[in-house]
């Protein structure tokens, strides 16, 4: 099968009715009516996912325009499958017996500028009140045919386009520490252009992530929840899904990519790859805003650069290097592995922060870059602008390098820049804030109702008309343990405080932000305001009560129990979010690597409760449960399932409805030994997802990335 062949998973063809929406800028699917040798389905191209119409060409459809709206716009995009022959895409306007042609471009797949999707946006305008069809035809343009779907158009939209709808624009920098940036205070020129943006925009300048790396801070910015995994719908879908604005990301990110494509709040496309440096990131995205004419668009842009590997363009990556520095190191750098291992002395540690910071320069150059060309399109004052990080660096702030080993303010401070369109700039907050605060900010500033969630809009701080709940937000972060060098933790901060709590041993680490603001000095769980700050945790921690698996063990002995439980998924999957409920001191998680087992040991005493809580991302497979009570293996009949307490043996089946349901509070008496284990599904789960399918080439890139799992 060649590979245009293999591009399209053909699925049933429906009918999609524009929308019944007025205003000043929103846009609808047409309806259109497919001809032989044309299909709608889901395709990957390009490296872009999306719904696509396929055409065999000669081939077309049509759509009907009764009459052609004022201020109407065009909207699609082209693409010609891998290997194809090059293919003819045209548009005409057929009405009261004329034909109007509207657009008309070859694409061949032979050149690699057009192994692409090429953004398409024709007005409508000089056709305002006449009725017609309009025409999109796909027609061989070279020596012989392509007999299967190569020429494909995304769903058409006519967008109403009279330039009064605010649009979006939303860019995360990966790895991107708020220390780094001048408007901050760093000494280094490394981001004149964001520094220009900030003066003109609303600068945050406590605004802090809900977790040390990618995943899972860009699921919460999105969703606007810290546990997004339990939400039934989507933050940001619930703007993208009702204004019709046409929505794209284009982001470099292998987890990004992931995530979106998968759980994705409803982008209309996605496209990722390695190719997208920032400088190509830009391009595609002034690309799109040219296409879009006057019409609001929302754009996710996510921006890697700054993220090891450290390969800037030449120019920028010498920026900051000292050329008379005794190093190993040149002007590029990846090997994150030796940095773990302390391999690095000052001087090389030195250029790699140089390094750093040049990648940094470079990303800020071609942000300056997008935010000219939105301003000379005339766009800049009707878009919500919002600049901010999925997470900091460590750069040895902690003796370590990278991202995902801590909750310290390196990795959770994040720079956060707002432009409303619609509110005077150059303001500086200074209260804590958070990145799921983004969220209800974009749904209230587009006057949607705020989704469920744990953000709050940003609107009043911005505007200096703050209540009493915006200026106490109190920060959460959390890390789950997906690899051997990111510990399960738990985290809350305040304007002045700061607790850390370790999931593993129930330990726990208070800093006072005011005289230790680097956190260098932990003053303990008896730290004056570490119990407001514990209270703080919890009830953010409450939200999993009732959710996931729950795990208890009761001891009715009359005599201390040691116990081990050992809990393995089989295929793997993850097991994230563990947390304990009822575990006291000296009873310990031991985590193992990719997060798709773990072994919780401890003592029972008599009357004693332990109670822990986890989430298994999937609908099928099993869980191996090995018992081991004071060093032997535990009888037949310790483990019981759900809310009826049937008795199990040492695999359980994910999908077994006897898991649900809660159990007695206590059992009426133990099996044997004094020890009972109660395992059930709560009335919530996690949405379920397939086990990770990460294919080789994914795994290579992310270990180029500095990730060992």
């Amino acid at each position: 099968m060649t590979p245009a062949a293999r591009i399209l998973r053909v699925v049933a063809i429906a009918v999609i009715a524009i929308g019944a929406r007025t205003g000043g800028g929103h846009a609808a699917p047409l309806p259109v009516t497919l001809d032989p040798g044309v299909t709608r389905g889901p395709v990957n191209l390009h490296g872009t996912t999306r719904v696509a119409v396929a055409t065999t060409p000669p081939a077309s459809f049509r759509a009907s325009l009764d009459p052609v709206p004022k201020d109407a716009r065009l909207l699609t995009t082209v693409a010609v499958a891998e290997g194809a022959t090059p293919i003819r895409f045209r548009i005409a306007f057929e009405g009261d017996g004329a034909s109007t042609p509207l657009y008309d471009r070859v694409l061949d797949a032979a050149d690699s500028r057009d192994r692409r999707w090429v953004d398409v946006g024709v007005s409508l305008a000089p056709l305002a009140g006449r009725h017609g069809t309009l025409l999109f035809e796909t027609t061989p343009a070279g020596d012989g045919a392509t007999p299967v779907p190569a020429g494909l158009w995304a769903p058409p939209d006519i967008a109403i386009c009279t330039g009064e709808a605010p649009s979006l624009l939303l860019v995360t920098i990966d790895a991107l520490r708020a220390d780094h940036l001048g408007s901050a205070g760093y000494a280094r020129p490394t981001t004149p252009h964001l520094d220009a943006f900030a003066a003109d925009a609303t600068r945050f300048t406590r605004a802090f992530a809900g977790g040390p790396k990618t995943i899972p801070s860009i699921p919460q910015i999105l969703t606007g929840s810290w546990f997004y995994w339990h939400r039934s719908v989507s933050g940001l879908s619930d703007l993208l899904g009702t204004t019709g604005m046409p929505s794209h990301a284009i982001v470099n990110n292998p987890f990004v990519a992931g995530w979106l494509r998968g759980a994705q709040p409803s982008f209309d496309a996605v496209r990722a790859g390695d190719e997208l440096d920032a400088r190509a990131i830009t391009s595609a995205a002034l690309r799109h805003l040219t296409a879009a004419g006057r019409c609001p668009t929302t754009l996710y842009l996510h921006y890697l650069d700054p993220h090891t590997p450290y390969h800037a363009p030449p120019r920028w990556a010498r920026r900051f290097v000292d050329r008379t520095a005794t190093t190993t190191i040149g002007l590029t750098w990846s090997d994150v592995s030796r940095a773990w291992q302390d391999a690095y002395g000052e001087a090389d540690r030195q250029r790699i922060v140089d390094l750093y910071d040049g990648s940094l320069a470079y990303t800020d150059r071609q942000v300056g870059r997008l935010l000219r060309g939105l301003a000379r399109r005339g766009r800049l004052d009707r878009t919500l602008v919002i600049v901010t990080a999925d997470h900091g660096e460590e750069l040895w702030d902690h003796k370590k390098f990278f991202h995902g080993q801590s909750l310290y303010d390196e990795l959770l401070h994040v720079p956060l820049l707002v432009r409303l369109p619609d509110v005077g700039h150059g303001r500086v907050v200074e209260n804590v804030v958070r990145t799921v605060d983004l969220v209800p900010t974009i749904t209230e500033t587009f006057g949607r109702p705020a989704p469920v969630g744990d953000g709050r809009s940003l609107r009043a701080l911005a505007t200096g008309t703050p209540d009493a709940d915006d200026t106490a937000r109190v920060a959460f972060a959390l890390v789950s343990h997906a690899e051997p060098r990111t510990p399960e933790r738990q985290a809350v901060r305040t304007a002045t405080t700061k607790l850390i709590r370790d999931v593993a041993d129930g330990a726990v680490q208070v800093y006072d932000l005011v005289t230790d603001p680097k956190e260098k000095r932990n003053l303990g769980p008896a730290a004056p305001g570490a119990a407001d700050l514990q209270r703080a945790l919890d009830q953010v921690r409450a939200q999993l009560d009732g959710k996931g698996y729950q795990l208890r063990l009761d001891g009715l002995a009359d005599r201390p129990v040691r116990y081990v439980v050992d809990v393995a998924s089989d295929p793997p999957i993850p097991l994230i979010a563990l947390d304990r409920l009822s575990l006291e001191p000296g009873d310990l998680f031991d985590f193992k690597p990719r997060a798709s087992a773990f072994t919780v040991m401890g003592t029972l005493t008599p009357g004693d409760e332990d109670h822990l809580r986890f989430d298994a991302f999937a609908a099928a497979g099993v869980l191996k449960i090995t018992l081991r009570l004071d060093g032997s293996h535990a009888p037949d009949g310790t483990l019981r399932l759900g809310s009826g307490g049937t008795p199990s043996g040492a695999v359980v089946d994910l999908a077994d409805p006897k898991l649900d349901g809660a159990p007695p509070a206590r059992p009426p008496n133990a099996a044997t030994d004094g020890v009972t284990v109660a395992l059930w599904r709560a009335s919530a789960v996690a949405k379920a997802r397939a086990p990770s399918t990460l294919d080789d080439a994914t795994r290579e890139r992310l270990r180029q990335l500095g990730y060992v799992e």
